[in-house]
C-alpha cells in the first residue's frame, strides 16, 4: 500500500486494490515518510473507505486541521453510537460530529456557554439518539476531563438524526421544529395522553421526518393511492381530518408544495396515534 498523500503525522491517503481512495490511519504512520512511500502494515489502526467524494474531502480537511486524539476519541464515540442506535448512519457523522466535539472543547476552554432552547423537543422526538447522546456527553466528561452539562446530548442527538437524513445539519434544527409544531397541533386537537413509548407515535414521528425531508429536498411527494378509501376515512374520522387539515395549512405556510398527495399517509397515522 502507497502513500498517496500525507494528512497529518497519523494519517495518510492511499488506493485498495480496487483503485478506491482510501484514508489510513495509525500513530507516526507518516512520520519520517513522504508521498510514494510504502506504508508500514504494522503502524495501520483504521482505514476509511469513504465514496463520498465530498464527504471524503471534508474528512481529510478534518484530519489535517483537528488533533489527532481528539479525532480518535470521537471515532470511538462514534462507535457507541453505532452500538445503540439501529438505524444506518452516514459517513458524514464522522466530519459532523468530530468537527462538533472539536468546537465543544476549545468552547469549554474559552468558557463559552451554548443555548440549547431545542432540548425538550430533541428529547421527546429523538429519544433513543438523544439516549446514545449521554453515553458520549458521558465519555467526553471522562476522555478530556471536563464539566459539560447533560444538555450537550441534545446537540450530539441532531448529529446523529443528521447522519441518518439527507439533509444538511440546519435543515435538521428547521425539520425538529416543524415536527414539534406538529406534534402541537394533534395534541391541541384530541384531549389525550400519547404513550411516547408507543409504536405509533414512533411510526407518525418517523413519517413526519421522511415527510419534511422530502419538502426539502424538493422530492416529489407520493398521490393518494385510493380516493375511495381517503373519503371513507374521512367520513368516519372527521375529527382526524381536520386535524390533518391543519398539518396541511401549517406546512403550506412555508413551503409552496402540492400536499394533497400527503392528505391519506398523515390521516392514517393521526387515526392510529389517537385512536385506543
Amino acid at each position: 500500500m502507497i502513500i498517496k498523500r500525507i494528512l497529518n503525522n497519523n494519517a495518510v491517503m492511499s488506493v485498495d486494490e480496487s483503485g478506491e481512495d482510501i484514508i489510513v490511519k495509525g500513530k507516526g504512520i507518516a512520520f519520517q515518510k513522504k508521498s510514494g512511500d510504502e506504508i508500514n502494515q504494522n503502524k495501520i489502526d483504521k482505514i476509511f473507505v469513504i465514496k463520498n467524494q465530498e464527504i471524503n474531502r471534508r474528512y481529510q480537511e478534518i484530519l489535517v486541521h483537528i488533533p489527532y486524539d481528539c479525532i480518535n476519541a470521537c471515532e470511538d464515540m462514534i462507535d457507541v453510537i453505532k452500538a445503540n442506535i439501529h438505524k444506518e448512519l452516514s459517513d458524514k457523522i464522522y466530519v459532523t460530529l468530530t468537527d462538533h466535539i472539536f468546537n465543544l472543547l476549545e468552547g469549554v476552554k474559552m468558557g463559552i456557554v451554548f443555548d440549547n432552547a431545542l432540548l425538550w423537543d430533541v428529547k421527546r422526538l429523538y429519544r433513543e439518539e438523544y439516549q446514545a447522546g449521554l453515553l458520549v456527553v458521558e465519555m467526553i466528561r471522562e476522555l478530556f476531563d471536563i464539566k459539560i452539562e447533560d444538555d450537550e446530548a441534545c446537540f450530539i442527538a441532531l448529529h446523529i438524526v443528521n447522519a441518518q437524513m439527507n439533509t444538511e445539519f440546519k435543515e435538521v434544527i428547521e425539520i425538529t421544529t416543524m415536527i414539534d409544531d406538529v406534534y402541537d397541533i394533534v395534541e391541541s386537537c384530541f384531549d389525550l395522553n400519547i404513550d411516547k413509548d408507543g409504536l405509533e407515535y414512533t411510526r407518525f414521528i418517523m413519517h413526519l421526518r421522511v415527510f419534511f425531508e422530502r419538502i426539502i429536498n424538493q422530492q416529489n411527494i407520493h398521490s393518494e393511492k385510493s380516493q375511495t378509501l381517503l373519503k371513507t376515512l374521512q367520513n368516519e374520522y372527521l375529527k382526524q381530518y381536520q386535524c390533518v387539515l391543519k398539518i396541511l395549512d401549517y406546512v403550506s405556510m412555508k413551503y409552496d408544495e402540492a400536499l394533497e398527495g400527503e392528505i391519506l399517509y398523515l390521516l392514517v397515522h393521526v387515526i392510529k396515534l389517537t385512536e385506543h
